[in-house]
């Protein structure tokens, strides 16, 4: 049979890593080149802001990089992200275009780019039928940036993670941490009476004070924001912790799929940049089994602290076990299968 030499990737940001690498690494497997088509976002995450780590990437893994808006041009198949580049999308002619949706963007963003691509990589056949998005160029092949293999080993040296237990806290939006009054320092005092070193997760564009990082770096915590983009921070950081704190972040999807459970805090507010949500909390069905823990805000410490004994002692395999099966997946090859399925 014959099939397309090229893989074309629209990169704007610096997050859809996660999302092509594990691609652009099997492809390089198949015999299949591939190109970035590399333009600013002028976001916290614009590869402009973060080209020597987009260089150092393409010359260890043989990608191409070109001019953006080349990419209306280019031939073989063409990925991109949710919406972004969606005006390139619509005008190239000759690739086949494939849309790899992001998180739960897909929720609005999906009717914006279906009618003019050929394929849509969604998470899973139940979860496109939840959000009343069954369509017949939807592949249910899985989500490529769980193909990434973490080395927790690798990730300790890497940030100076010692030996023993963690606990990663998913720092919650300012705009949450504010409109819910919630105390993040009974959670982490929690946390810490309980032998735990505090790993906390930040985006760029929502940083802690100085004088949070600081008092995490007294107590032998760590911060972060997004140190890595392939493999991605927050993935790695799930591959060293024994806990997880949410705060209805999707980042529930990456617990799932990394066998960590959590304590869920439910703050997500109906009202969003001033309209309300038609899902206040996506992946909400991920949050009904044994691996979490709903906990109110002003929950008793003492109620906290047997949640965190609980879920760091428990046996919960089977639990995430059956949440993948029943909503998303079970771990494989999803890039092959992509990839197979696309030639």
């Amino acid at each position: 049979r014959s099939c397309p030499l090229n893989l074309n990737f629209i990169m704007k940001e610096m997050t859809h890593l996660r999302y092509f690498m594990p691609i652009v690494i099997q492809g390089n497997k198949m015999g299949l080149k591939s190109t970035f088509y590399v333009g600013p976002s002028n976001k916290y995450n614009c590869p402009h802001r973060h080209r020597q780590i987009v260089v150092d990437l393409a010359n260890r893994h043989n990608i191409d990089i070109a001019p953006y808006q080349s990419a209306g041009a280019c031939s073989g198949i063409l990925f991109s992200s949710e919406k972004t580049g969606i005006e390139l999308v619509k005008s190239n002619k000759k690739a086949k275009k494939v849309v790899a949706t992001y998180q739960t963007d897909f929720i609005e963003s999906h009717r914006l780019y279906e009618p003019f691509v050929d394929h849509i990589l969604m998470p899973s056949k139940w979860i496109a039928e939840y959000y009343n998005l069954e369509n017949k160029k939807n592949l249910y092949l899985g989500i490529p940036k769980y193909d990434t293999h973490i080395d927790a080993k690798s990730v300790r040296d890497k940030y100076g993670i010692k030996n023993g237990k963690n606990a990663l806290v998913i720092w919650p939006k300012i705009r949450d941490e504010h409109a819910s009054g919630i105390d993040m320092g009974n959670i982490l005092h929690a946390l810490k009476s309980q032998g735990f070193t505090i790993l906390v997760k930040t985006r760029g564009k929502d940083p802690l004070k100085q004088d949070a990082k600081s008092i995490l770096e007294k107590n032998g915590d760590h911060y972060f924001e997004d140190t890595s983009w392939h493999p991605h921070t927050t993935q790695e950081l799930l591959s060293v912790s024994d806990i997880a704190i949410n705060f209805g972040s999707t980042t529930i999807e990456e617990c799932v799929m990394h066998n960590v459970p959590l304590i869920n805090f439910d703050i997500k507010p109906a009202v969003r940049n001033g309209s309300k949500r038609p899902y206040r909390v996506t992946h909400e069905y991920l949050y009904n089994y044994n691996y979490c823990i709903q906990a109110e805000k002003d929950i008793r410490m003492s109620k906290l602290v047997a949640s965190i004994q609980h879920l760091a002692t428990a046996d919960l395999q089977s639990e995430f076990r059956k949440s993948r099966v029943n909503h998303l997946y079970e771990p494989t090859n999803c890039s092959k299968l992509i990839l197979e399925r696309l030639l």
